[in-house]
């Protein structure tokens, strides 16, 4: 009988953070970090002061021009998308190696 060796825990590990930045890539997609979007315009930009009254830039954008803001949020997305994916594709490298060295070592 042969005895199969279970997955190394770095394998699973780097399996687990696979599927982890393939759900943040999801998301990404969606759309679904405007707060983060929001807060990354917030801070590369002076607050907007009109009177007595302060706006963040993110709330005056996206009201003004929303077509600006949602073009913006895409490309912010586009290149964290873009990120992840390279981050996906050194993380699948990295498991194609681990399993080049079980493959040697059985």
């Amino acid at each position: 009988m042969v005895k199969e060796k279970m997955p190394s825990q770095e394998y699973q590990d780097l399996l687990k953070e696979i599927e982890e930045l393939e759900q943040q890539k999801e998301d990404l997609e969606n759309n679904e970090n405007t707060d983060e979007y929001d807060d990354f315009l917030d801070e590369c930009n002076p607050e907007i002061k009109i009177g007595s009254l302060t706006y963040s830039p993110s709330q005056v954008l996206k009201n003004v021009d929303e077509i600006a803001y949602n073009i913006g949020h895409g490309e912010y997305n586009d290149e964290k998308i873009n990120d992840i994916e390279q981050e996906i594709e050194d993380k699948k490298e990295e498991l194609k190696d681990l399993k080049e060295e079980y493959e040697e070592d059985n």
